[in-house]
């Protein structure tokens, strides 16, 4: 009898389902098993989308889970103000104004049009069919993030008996993006809705979390925490009953986070599984819980296999992925085989673009050493030339917190215009105005690259160009990006020998200069983040 009745429910729920929601043809889709042949998936376009598929579903159900659903986002995007007519996932109005005058969005972008289908189901618990954990794969600036914050929002003004409840732990790679996902939330001004980091200084020695045991007004009425993972791990073990209420976790570059060698985040998710379920899940119910933790995973690139996803104890899981069709930069390659020629190329790019006014320019390098060094020929150059009074700064993890911050919030507001930088910053930060990254050295690895190229081309920004400057091996890891993005090529470029001649001359005449600063910096003789100008570092160095 009790089978009966719950079969019955399962089918009104599936009836209930309108089609332009329940999408089928995804469902097709995920009939295709790893191993299938391809011979009957056909020729032309629509064979062409089965074989990338197929794909597709042999690359997730190796690496995330072998009984993932997965869907394919398709270029659909609906106006905010409309979705609560055209939707059955409604959105709570709200939101939807947030969206509309605050952040002044007009449409939701086929990322969010897809997921949140799916994602705003959370507020039932695992009552739907089509709930899950969820992991997101979709190309940076293109609306990852507010997936996962509008459907953590909905449930908190849905639910409307979190308050004073700690409901949702967001985890990321950095202090930059901690920064800027508590700064989205926070703009949204949800009442009674408190979000908050964790500021280690409140702490002896920045790193022990014991005290909050004896101090639990630390997060009294904390509703969602952001922070990084090397953060949290310290703070978990001796504090597992703050999470006892926990309805979701996000992990933002679960890639990245995974990657890193002494990351436990496997087993960390699993005891939040095992916390929440011994806490929150409802006893008595032999098919589903009433409430599981939902997990969100959300990067621009698929974790490896080597990641070992497959260990996490995910529930009824969904993959999303989405592919860009079309081109979203200009892309060049330079051969830079000498020493010096990356420098001479730096600046000859610089220096050819037509204003400098709207000028916002990333260069990234694989070491703070490498973006030092180039900060200090690009700044002495200048000032020697004065070839233009160009706004440049460094970016790196030897710089205070403070002074990080205050560098890159004059940098997203274009009050400097060129960032040397090292990849701290090359996942998920909004830098809307960007218009040219410079890979002046390439990455090990191409996911790497891509992430730093997605620093352009936002969903609400223009088209920038992208420069590679590489040496003949380091054309396999920019050929592996250009095939994980679709793309046909790049073009390559090359400058002429009288484009740079005078430039390799100045540089040769300030090589003996750079060489004695660095070396005051190690002594302590010059700051080494400090802008000099030119006469006045002849005099400091005794040349004059």
């Amino acid at each position: 009898m009790q089978s009966s009745l719950y079969i019955n429910h399962v089918k009104t729920l599936v009836e209930n389902v309108s089609d332009d929601f329940f999408n089928f043809d995804e469902l097709i889709g995920e009939g295709i098993q790893p191993g299938d042949g391809t011979a009957e998936l056909g020729s032309g376009i629509h064979g062409g989308v089965a074989r990338a598929h197929q794909k597709k579903v042999h690359e997730v159900h190796s690496s995330l889970s072998s009984n993932c659903r997965i869907i394919k986002i398709e270029d659909e995007e609906v106006e905010i103000a409309k979705w609560n007519e055209v939707r059955n996932t409604p959105i709570n109005e709200f939101i939807i104004n947030a969206l509309i005058n605050k952040f002044h969005f007009k449409t939701f972008l086929p990322c969010q049009s897809c997921v949140l289908n799916y994602a705003l189901l959370s507020k039932n618990g695992s009552n739907s069919l089509l709930s899950g954990d969820i992991y997101i794969e979709v190309p940076t600036g293109l609306g990852k993030t507010l997936c996962y914050i509008i459907t953590i929002l909905d449930y908190f003004l849905y639910k409307k008996d979190q308050s004073g409840k700690l409901f949702c732990l967001i985890l990321t790679a950095t202090e930059e993006l901690v920064t800027q996902i508590l700064g989205v939330l926070n703009k949204f001004e949800v009442s009674n809705l408190i979000c908050q980091g964790i500021n280690t200084n409140m702490f002896q020695m920045n790193i022990y979390f014991d005290e909050l045991m004896d101090s639990r007004d630390t997060f009294k009425d904390t509703n969602i925490l952001v922070t990084t993972t090397n953060k949290f791990e310290t703070l978990f073990y001796s504090n597992e009953e703050l999470f006892k209420d926990l309805k979701f976790l996000v992990i933002d570059e679960v890639d990245k986070i995974m990657s890193f060698s002494k990351s436990n985040i496997n087993s960390l998710v699993n005891s939040l599984s095992d916390i929440v379920e011994k806490y929150q899940m409802a006893t008595g119910n032999l098919y589903k819980p009433k409430n599981f933790l939902q997990k969100i995973f959300v990067s621009a690139t698929l974790c490896k296999v080597s990641d070992n996803l497959m260990s996490l104890n995910l529930y009824r899981p969904l993959f999303f992925y989405y592919i860009v069709n079309y081109k979203r930069n200009e892309e060049f390659y330079l051969n830079t085989k000498r020493k010096y020629s990356k420098v001479y190329v730096v600046l000859r790019l610089i220096m050819d673009i037509p204003t400098k006014e709207n000028l916002s320019m990333l260069i990234f390098c694989n070491s703070e050493e490498s973006a030092h060094l180039l900060y200090r020929f690009l700044t002495v150059y200048f000032s020697y030339t004065n070839e233009g009074s160009y706004g440049i700064k460094e970016y790196t993890r030897n710089l205070s917190n403070k002074r990080k911050k205050k560098i890159l919030k004059d940098f997203l507001t274009q009050k400097l215009h060129i960032l040397i930088c090292t990849d701290s910053i090359s996942r998920g930060l909004d830098t809307v105005n960007v218009n040219y990254v410079v890979n002046y050295d390439m990455p090990s690895h191409y996911n790497v690259l891509t992430h730093r190229i997605g620093r352009l081309s936002r969903h609400n920004s223009k088209r920038g160009t992208v420069y590679h400057l590489i040496r003949k091996k380091e054309k396999m890891i920019m050929n592996k990006s250009i095939r994980q993005r679709h793309l046909k090529g790049i073009e390559k470029m090359k400058f002429k020998k009288e484009k740079l001649q005078d430039i390799k001359k100045d540089i040769t005449h300030l090589k003996p200069l750079i060489k004695d600063i660095i070396a005051k910096e190690e002594a302590e003789v010059l700051r080494r983040h400090k802008f000099y100008p030119y006469d006045e570092l002849v005099k400091l160095c005794g040349l004059g």
